[in-house]
């Protein structure tokens, strides 16, 4: 099933072989809709050569539909709200543990795409891609302010330049090339983040044909 049980996307597919229709419908070894696993009854369809039932063709037909544009508002209100929760999170755990996790940016990846995605109704597209990397770097830039904030707590002081202090954090996750090897892995991560986000939000490409008959139906 697709992560919102709504429109499967190529990865819900096995597509390392096609798997032939039984000739009657009470063999007991009956195929199965590859996503759904429900028997194939009547009519079936072909998804990129594996078969799915008429149900689960419509949803892939429906997951391929270009989302409706009022849908990009929910998905920027779903995922801001994830990219704050995510940003905060990252947060936490630095300043309690005094370590930055890089595993977490891909936590807060999936859950602002998912959360993007979710706003769209389980529709993607390459506004809801964008929008999904976008606020998946914004919240992890966001959390090395909150980091700098906190650092700075005991010692209050109003930042001067604030446009200047907020350009740097926006290039923050690359000043981690200075630090060698673990800076490039850092960002390394930070670029699997971005590219969970990316994937979790994308319109699904998955070739449909059909509808046929099974041989019971002849």
């Amino acid at each position: 099933m697709s992560d919102f049980g709504q429109n499967p996307s190529p990865g819900d597919l096995q597509f390392q072989h096609a798997e032939p229709l039984p000739a009657h419908a009470d063999d007991p070894n009956v195929r199965r809709c590859v996503i759904c696993k429900a028997p194939i009854g009547l009519t079936y369809f072909h998804a990129q050569g594996q078969v799915v039932c008429p149900m689960c063709a419509q949803r892939i037909q429906s997951g391929q539909q270009a989302p409706p544009v009022i849908s990009l508002v929910h998905a920027a209100l779903y995922g801001a709200g994830a990219a704050l929760a995510g940003s905060i999170l990252w947060a936490a755990v630095a300043i309690l543990f005094h370590v930055q996790l890089g595993i977490i940016a891909i936590v807060v990846g999936v859950m602002v795409g998912k959360a993007v995605r979710a706003g769209s109704r389980g529709l993607g597209g390459r506004p809801q891609q964008i929008l999904a990397v976008l606020l998946t770097y914004f919240a992890i830039t966001t959390s090395y302010m909150l980091v700098y904030l906190h650092a700075v707590e005991t010692n209050p002081q109003v930042p001067e330049q604030l446009m200047t202090l907020l350009v740097i954090f926006a290039a923050a996750p690359f000043y981690g090339l200075t630090r060698g090897v673990g800076g490039l892995i850092s960002l390394f991560i930070v670029f699997i983040a971005l590219q969970q986000a990316w994937r979790l939000t994308g319109r699904s490409q998955i070739l449909l044909m059909g509808p046929y008959q099974t041989a019971s139906a002849e």
